[in-house]
């Protein structure tokens, strides 16, 4: 009976997780939103599902804490258990940085000085990361894990070819720092995302089979 009622909780926190993971993707596109057109509207709504997701992500923690003091599991129970805490800081973690993205996008000047084309490419990858690092932890999918850690190399070369894009814009003219730079700081906060979905799958290879590996 123990054993069951600790997979029906066990359950519930993933359930819990897979319903940040949906928000976060929400502020994803939000955030794409704000950098193309500037809509404040975007930005609040933004603001507002970041204190959801510290909530949230309180909870889990938590939560996890008190399964762990009363059920006392060991192994892979342990360490899922584990990883599920991680990955709502990593969560949390993602949440702040769509905030610093939506904080850049309110400072660029209106128009764009060029069509964004790597950054949402980088958006895309990184949100598909995070989804896989995501159904990783929850189906225990070591494989899937495997597959999300070598997609961080195809961000980290887009964010490289952005930054020095914007670098040689700004070099040129001088007038056009106030509208690449804050899409350079937004390139590299896109790449940290990248980053975390990546601990996240790091995570699940921990707790699929116990190896600590590195990206």
């Amino acid at each position: 009976m123990l054993r069951y009622n600790f997979q029906n909780e066990l359950t519930e926190l993933h359930t819990r997780l897979l319903f940040m993971g949906g928000r976060i993707e929400e502020m994803l596109n939000l955030s794409l939103h704000a950098l193309r057109t500037g809509d404040l509207a975007a930005s609040d709504e933004v603001l507002r599902i970041e204190d959801e997701i510290d909530k949230l992500a309180e909870e889990v923690d938590a939560r996890s804490v008190e399964l762990i003091a009363k059920q006392q599991p060991v192994g892979q129970d342990l360490r899922r258990l584990i990883g599920s805490m991680r990955m709502a800081i990593d969560m949390e973690r993602v949440a702040d940085i769509n905030v610093n993205i939506v904080e850049q996008a309110n400072l660029l000047p209106r128009p764009l000085i060029k069509p964004l084309v790597d950054i949402p490419r980088m958006i895309d990858v990184s949100a598909s990361m995070f989804q896989d690092a995501l159904d990783a932890l929850i189906n225990s999918n070591c494989e899937l894990a495997y597959l999300v850690l070598q997609r961080d190399d195809v961000v980290d070369k887009l964010c490289e070819d952005i930054i020095v894009e914007l670098r040689e814009i700004m070099i040129k003219d001088s007038n056009k720092v106030s509208g690449a730079l804050p899409l350079f700081v937004a390139a590299i906060q896109i790449e940290r995302i990248a980053d975390h979905a990546t601990n996240i799958a790091e995570s699940v290879i921990y707790i699929c089979n116990g190896k600590r590996v590195k990206a």
